[in-house]
């Protein structure tokens, strides 16, 4: 295979890193949304794009506690 087989300690610490990337992505457009949103007199697209990024991570996250509670 191309990818060898994550330890349990690189797996923990790859979902550290994706919850990271996650809050840094949620800062950085929230900010970018709300600077165009107050420039402008439009919804900036990035404001969409957030809000869709946060509805499929809430709803991901409740279907798989659902799954597996």
């Amino acid at each position: 295979m191309f990818f060898k087989k994550m330890t349990k300690r690189e797996q923990v610490n790859a979902h550290k890193a994706a919850g990271s990337a996650f809050v840094f992505y949620l800062l950085a457009l929230g900010v970018h949304a709300m600077y165009a949103f107050f420039q402008g007199d439009r919804l900036p697209v990035t404001f969409v794009i957030l809000m869709t990024g946060l509805l499929v991570f809430f709803t991901a996250d409740w279907l798989y506690n659902k799954k597996y509670s």
